[in-house]
């Protein structure tokens, strides 16, 4: 009989890896916004794979079938591939849009991942975390007023990869029960490469040497924000998770305003506050619940 591995780890354990990953992600994308817009984001999407995946690889290489030992084959494929068309399509977006508006129409994955796991797995949203969502959704919305960059085809894109994101983020609630985090990153790492690899093939265009550092860079930042995600998927219930990932939105416009030269605006501005606390006060309701749980008196 299959086992749950360890989950007594704090929510708050979660939340933090959330906000890490969210640092990661907004230098990853930075890097990614720098490179030619003629470079396919298939070849990106492959070659950042498999970098990827070989340094996981030589980073566990004294425990390889471990590393490969899952009980949940088929959903790591599915896991795979959503990977993969979430991230074509949100590199596609951060090649054209800026940084701030792609990020913000990716946020709609936190709405995507907290009804995903009120529908898969019963985890049924607290009132502190609906209204986290409403906050920061309202900042999106000022975040994409002045501009009218959302309006073209490729705002679509961040999306369609949101839903992809969420999917995947999803799976990692179920591969968990068995699959070590490494394993989890290792089969999506491997996947993507090998799904990837066709229309990077197809589509290849030559790389310089500066470039391919960027790509080694992108791979290990990807790489390590995505053992992160899957230690917080892990430990922590999925609805409580996406409103800590709004704090990726001020990051990547303070990113794209700082070194590509993107429009800042008030709007910009009160927007990204208003994610930011909409983060924390989550994180202060659920010490609250917390403390109210563990305190003695508490009990009848």
């Amino acid at each position: 009989m299959l086992t749950r591995l360890p989950n007594n780890k704090s929510p708050l354990y979660g939340a933090a890896l959330i906000v890490l990953i969210a640092l990661l992600t907004s230098i990853s994308n930075s890097l990614t916004h720098s490179l030619p817009s003629h470079l396919p984001s298939s070849q990106i999407l492959f070659l950042k794979s498999l970098i990827g995946f070989v340094l996981v690889a030589l980073l566990f290489k004294g425990d390889f079938k471990r590393l490969f030992t899952t009980h949940h084959f088929r959903w790591q494929f599915f896991k795979g591939a959503a990977g993969a068309v979430g991230n074509g399509l949100w590199i596609a977006a951060v090649q054209v849009l800026p940084l701030g508006d792609s990020s913000a129409l990716s946020l709609t994955s936190a709405l995507m991942t907290t009804l995903g796991a009120y529908y898969f797995f019963s985890e049924v949203p607290k009132k502190p975390t609906l209204i986290a969502l409403a906050l920061g959704f309202f900042g999106v919305l000022l975040i994409l007023k002045p501009t009218h960059a959302v309006f073209q085809v490729y705002s679509f894109y961040p999306l369609f990869s949101a839903l992809a994101f969420s999917i995947s983020s999803l799976i990692v609630k179920k591969v968990s029960i068995t699959d070590r985090s490494e394993t989890t990153l290792s089969y999506l790492l491997l996947w993507m490469a090998v799904l990837s690899l066709v229309p990077a093939v197809h589509q290849w265009q030559p790389l310089s040497g500066f470039h391919f550092l960027k790509l080694i860079g992108i791979a290990l930042l990807y790489a390590g924000g995505q053992l992160a995600l899957i230690e917080a998927y892990t430990y922590t219930q999925a609805a409580f998770l996406p409103p800590c990932k709004l704090s990726r939105c001020p990051l990547a416009i303070a990113a794209g305003w700082l070194f590509f030269n993107e429009p800042f605006s008030w709007s910009t501005f009160i927007g990204g506050t208003i994610i930011i606390f909409s983060y924390f006060y989550l994180l202060r309701q659920k010490n609250k619940i917390s403390d109210e749980c563990e305190c003695p008196c508490a009990k009848p």
